[in-house]
C-alpha cells in the first residue's frame, strides 16, 4: 500500500510532465484530483505505480485519464509479481511445475489477483526495482 508522501511524488511527476493539466486548477479542485486519486491507487506499491506513469509520460502527451493510470498500474502489478513469481520458482519454492503454473495463471485474470499466502511469501524475496524511485531536487 502507497503511503501518502510517496503518492505526493506521484502527484509531483505528473505536474512536471503535465503541467496545463494543473495551471488552472482551484485549489478545491487539487484537492480533489489528490484525494480522489489517492483513494483509487494507494492500493498498489509506490513502484508500481510510478513505473505506470514513466511508461504513460513517455507514450502519452496528455494528462491521463484515472482509468488509464489504473489500467497501467494493472499492468505493472502483473509484470512485477511475475518477476517475483519467477523469482521464487528460480529459488524452488514451488515443488511442481504445476503450482508454478496455477501461481501465473492468478497473474492472467482481468484483475489480477495474487492469494494471500502466496503474496506474503513473495513479500519475503525483497523488493525487484521497475524502475529509479524519483528524486527531490533540494
Amino acid at each position: 500500500m502507497m503511503e501518502q508522501s510517496s503518492f505526493a511524488k506521484i502527484v509531483r511527476v505528473l505536474e512536471a510532465a503535465y503541467p496545463y493539466y494543473f495551471k488552472d486548477l482551484s485549489k478545491d479542485s487539487s484537492l480533489a484530483f489528490v484525494k480522489l486519486y489517492y483513494s483509487k491507487l494507494k492500493k498498489y506499491d509506490y513502484q508500481i505505480v510510478a513505473k505506470a506513469i514513466d511508461d504513460i509520460i513517455t507514450n502519452n502527451n496528455y494528462m491521463p485519464s484515472l482509468a488509464e493510470i489504473i489500467k497501467e498500474c494493472d499492468k505493472q502489478y502483473r509484470i512485477y509479481n511475475t518477476m517475483k513469481i519467477k523469482e521464487l520458482y528460480r529459488q524452488g519454492y514451488f515443488k511442481t511445475d504445476e503450482e508454478y503454473g496455477k501461481a501465473m495463471m492468478w497473474l492472467l485474470d482481468e484483475k489480477p489477483l495474487v492469494p494471500s499466502w502466496l503474496e506474503e511469501d513473495m513479500k519475503k524475496i525483497g523488493d525487484i526495482k521497475l524502475i529509479e524511485d524519483y528524486k527531490e531536487d533540494k
